[in-house]
């Protein structure tokens, strides 16, 4: 008998447990729809500990980076998207245009495009760089929902750097495992690519109930528009879950500097495996000597797989980036990165093929221009790259001439920056203001 009663008190408990639970669901459903969309602000970036610190992980510096330009009316006419490939050769080619040194924290203003630009063109555009290691096609996708498109004045053309490892890399399990995605995806609507952003049916149904159930949305409330720590949070590009050792590394990365070098310290920066950086920790020099480094067998566990469980979702969110970039009127580029072809050969020339095509049909779907340098002859010299994959800045010289040419030969997209309202693209930069 007296088992009897116990069941029965736990049963009525779990009961009312549950009409409560729901009840606080019901309560706290009507005050979150009358709150705005959450959106990604300065003060936000700025209330979180990073600040404090002034130390962070590599996507809340890009967001603060990006934010503090759109506070000071600094607002891009060229967006440039991409992973530590496009990062290498944009970093280190503006490093030598400045001749001084690069911080790849914060120093995010592309001049040297924008020279170019206006050597081929007559309109000067600024031109920031979003691109950031070990980003996958997810994560500019990302960047592009939670910053670009919300912003009050939109880039009129975005470039969008790619290869085969933005989509297909083997020690990634699914889109959610990076930090942009913790970080970003609050800000972002995913409703059409949440079931492809997990590895497992688990994650998905947890993305659910945070995303339907109002008391899993409580932070809203208590935190409004402050975003995530990643705190010791272990990702897809901090595996270990931790930051760096700050003054060993400075020691480290300033004895190589003035050495002459392109350093591993430095190529892991560009890399994005560095867990919380801060300014001055991660800079490249301006002349650093030629030098060259076999990284084949990284890339051999990378591209194990041709066809791994990201890809799909991968593909998925690169139609969306897009289709979301073609919403908002801004020009697309598209550019199939160049690499060594001892990196090209550790993929079949089936998927070569399959790719290329793939990446212009999808480009061209959305009204953008594709340009391939997959087989490009202009990079088949080594000395144009730091190793396998990455351009130096002979090579990052290279593509941003590209680049200039391809945006001035575009009779839409040169109308597009006549149309800008900025100083910068007018050459007629206000009295006190740096140019960009």
């Amino acid at each position: 008998m007296a088992a009897s009663e116990t069941s029965k008190k736990r049963a009525n408990a779990f009961v009312w447990a549950v009409v409560l639970y729901g009840a606080l669901n019901l309560a706290l459903y009507g005050v979150l729809a009358k709150m705005p969309e959450r959106k990604l602000s300065l003060n936000g970036i700025k209330a979180t500990n990073y600040e404090k610190r002034m130390e962070g992980p590599w996507i809340w510096w890009v967001s603060r980076t990006y934010l503090s330009q759109l506070e000071q009316k600094a607002q891009p006419d060229i967006v440039l998207f991409g992973s530590s490939q496009m990062g290498s050769a944009i970093f280190s080619a503006e490093a030598e245009h400045r001749g001084t040194t690069v911080d790849t924290t914060d120093q995010r203003e592309v001049e040297r495009l924008a020279a170019e630009v206006a050597k081929a063109s007559g309109l000067k555009p600024r031109v920031f760089n979003f691109s950031m290691g070990g980003a996958m096609v997810s994560d500019h996708y990302l960047i592009a929902d939670s910053l670009v498109s919300k912003a009050d004045k939109k880039p009129k053309i975005a470039i969008i750097g790619v290869n085969p490892r933005d989509f297909i890399d083997n020690n990634l399990p699914a889109a959610a495992a990076t930090d942009s995605f913790h970080f970003l995806s609050p800000y972002c609507k995913l409703d059409n690519l949440a079931v492809h952003s997990y590895d497992s049916p688990f994650g998905y149904l947890d993305y659910l109930l945070s995303r339907y159930l109002p008391l899993r949305q409580v932070n809203l409330l208590a935190f409004g528009d402050i975003p995530p720590s990643l705190g010791a949070r272990a990702s897809f590009t901090n595996p270990e879950g931790k930051g760096i050792d700050t003054r060993a590394d400075k020691k480290a990365n300033n004895a190589q500097l003035n050495s002459g070098q392109v350093t591993t310290k430095v190529l892991r920066a560009i890399s994005g495996s560095a867990g919380d950086v801060k300014r001055g920790e991660w800079v490249l020099p301006a002349y650093p000597p030629y030098l060259y480094m076999d990284n084949s067998k990284e890339y051999i566990k990378r591209y194990k797989r041709e066809n791994p469980p990201c890809l799909a979702g991968q593909k998925r969110y690169f139609q969306e980036l897009l289709a979301l970039l073609h919403k908002e009127n801004i020009q697309i580029i598209v550019v199939g990165m160049p690499s060594r072809l001892s990196n090209q050969n550790l993929l079949s020339q089936n998927f070569w093929n399959n790719f290329d095509s793939y990446l212009e049909k999808t480009t061209k779907e959305q009204g953008g221009t594709y340009v391939s340098l997959f087989k490009d002859q202009r990079f088949v010299e080594e000395k144009d790259y730091l190793d396998t994959v990455h351009l130096n800045r002979w090579g990052g010289g290279k593509l941003v001439k590209i680049m200039a040419e391809t945006v001035s030969g575009n009779t839409a997209m040169v109308q597009a920056l006549k149309e800008c309202k900025s100083d910068a693209v007018a050459g007629r930069d206000k009295p006190g203001q740096k140019p960009l």
